[in-house]
């Protein structure tokens, strides 16, 4: 079966297409981040704190760095040995997704209709969405509120802008793919999805 002839895994296909509304979002809260980080590089103080002992967490860390990269090795081993036509979309594209947006939408709006499992559905998934859209801006923020050497000299990475950059990054990538996984099986299917399932039942 070729791609054109199977619908699940066509190019335009809805849940492999970019969101323009949530690319448009994440950025201008990355940008965001960046001017609320650039304003608190403003107001640094010009006394240097010193540095406390054990309170960079650069073990845990490398502990962190080690559990994602296994976990994100072994997603893609499991994906490559699956046909084709049966992966779906990328699990690291998905959250950026039209199809993603579109779940979002309906389970807001509760397309399912006006229930308590429904109720419950959308009250659990605000949480989630918040760590969705806390990640861009933190990361904004540490771009250049961590050129206050203050702002690194203790923070999680630290001493240095870099490493306090990377740990942070790290910590929000986690979480961005954690709360986005938890999503996924939150949300309502995709409308095109519920319409599969009603035809394979009549």
């Amino acid at each position: 079966m070729s791609v054109l002839e199977n619908p699940g895994v066509r190019l335009e296909n809805p849940r492999c297409r970019l969101s323009r509304v949530t690319a448009t979002v994440f950025a201008v809260l990355l940008v965001t981040g960046i001017a609320e980080g650039a304003a608190d590089y403003a107001r640094r103080s010009p006394k240097i704190e010193q540095h406390v002992a054990g309170t960079n967490a650069i073990t845990v860390h490398v502990l962190i760095a080690v559990a994602a990269a296994a976990a994100v090795v072994s997603i893609q081993a499991r994906r490559s040995r699956k046909p084709a036509r049966q992966r779906g979309p990328s699990p690291w594209a998905a959250p950026f997704s039209a199809g993603a947006a579109s779940r979002l939408r309906r389970t807001i709006r509760f397309a399912g209709g006006l229930s308590l499992p429904n109720l419950a559905r959308a009250v659990a998934a605000v949480p989630l969405v918040l760590v969705l859209l806390y990640t861009p801006f933190r990361m904004g923020m540490q771009i250049t509120g961590g050129l206050d050497p203050n702002a690194t000299v203790n923070a999680w990475g630290g001493p240095t802008y870099l490493g306090a950059l990377l740990a942070h990054y790290l910590d929000g990538t986690v979480g961005f793919y954690a709360a986005a996984f938890l999503l996924s099986r939150l949300l309502l299917p995709a409308a095109d999805a519920d319409r599969s399932v009603s035809h394979r039942n009549r």
